[in-house]
């Protein structure tokens, strides 16, 4: 396949079934996943270097309550976080359409100018396996160039990955009262959501 690359690994054949079931849930992962957050992963995953002063001074604080880092318990919460981000992925774009699908409801002459719309933040779109998706919720027929009033003031105070912005953007928050920016933006409220979207850009 065409800009893809083969890598090879030597499995014990008695940790064969264990390990397949995690390769594909990696593999899952380079298919969906966009380069930056395979970079915030990849970070995550890098060993924590811990001197002698700090494990001293933890052993001292925690007394004997005190448990050496476990590296095998590290990695099982470390692949339980991908295969969360691969389900969280394919849920939230669920009810998503496609750059052809996204013209023809905006009426929009053809797909290069979906693509001129996303490029310039006044549409979400993110990449899956090769295509732009465009999740449905975004659309009004009744908003501003087809879209939720406000939503490109959002996208453009959202100072993160695509698709952090899409998790945020359908996250329920104390900030809002346990309801998502959508909802809020929908409810016509647009400086509110744009306040906490300048301070995601911060947070970062």
């Amino acid at each position: 396949m065409k800009n893809t690359i083969t890598q090879k690994i030597e499995i014990p054949k008695s940790k064969e079934e264990a390990a397949t079931v995690i390769l594909k849930q990696l593999e899952n992962l380079f298919e969906v996943a966009e380069p930056e957050d395979l970079i915030r992963i990849q970070q995550s995953l890098l060993p924590k270097v811990v001197s002698l002063e700090e494990r001293e001074l933890a052993q001292k604080i925690a007394g004997k309550d005190y448990v050496e880092p476990n590296p095998s318990r590290l990695l099982e919460l470390q692949l339980g976080n991908l295969e969360r981000y691969v389900k969280r992925r394919r849920e939230l774009l669920a009810d998503s359409i496609t750059s052809t699908k996204v013209a023809e409801l905006l009426g929009c002459e053809n797909r290069s100018t979906v693509r001129d719309r996303r490029l310039a933040k006044r549409i979400l779109g993110i990449k899956d396996k090769g295509v732009y998706k465009y999740p449905l919720w975004q659309f009004d027929p009744e908003g501003d160039d087809g879209v939720i009033d406000g939503f490109p003031e959002v996208l453009a105070a959202l100072d993160v990955s695509d698709f952090a912005k899409l998790n945020w953007l359908c996250k329920s928050h104390l900030a809002f009262e346990g309801k998502t920016p959508v909802e809020i933006l929908k409810q016509g409220e647009i400086e509110a959501v744009i306040i906490e979207a300048r301070a995601v850009g911060v947070a970062q």
